[in-house]
C-alpha cells in the first residue's frame, strides 16, 4: 500500500476496530514498544506469512508489517485511537 490516502485510510480503518474491540488501552501500551522493536516485528511478521495463510489474509499482515516498520504510521495510529478514546 504505497499512496498516502490509502494508509492513511486503513490506519484508521484499524483504528475503528481495535475501539470497537475496546481494546485501546492495550493498543496503546502496545505501541511504544511497537516504535522501538517495530522493524523486527515487521520483519517477523512477513517471515510468517506463508504459516498464516488460511488463518489472516495476505493483505492484513503485509499491512501490520507495514505498520509496524513506519514510525509515522505507529504514531497516526495512536492519534487516532487517543481521538476515539476522546469521543467516547
Amino acid at each position: 500500500m504505497s499512496s498516502e490516502a490509502g494508509q492513511q485510510a486503513w490506519v484508521e480503518t484499524w483504528a475503528q476496530r481495535i475501539e470497537a474491540l475496546g481494546l485501546s488501552p492495550v493498543a496503546m501500551s502496545l505501541l511504544e514498544s511497537a516504535r522501538a522493536f517495530g522493524f523486527l516485528g515487521s520483519q517477523a511478521l512477513l517471515v510468517a506469512q506463508p504459516l498464516a495463510t488460511g488463518i489472516v489474509d495476505d493483505t492484513t499482515v503485509e499491512q501490520a508489517a507495514t505498520l509496524l516498520d513506519s514510525p509515522q504510521l505507529l504514531k497516526r495510529l495512536g492519534t487516532y485511537l487517543e481521538r476515539e478514546r476522546g469521543e467516547r
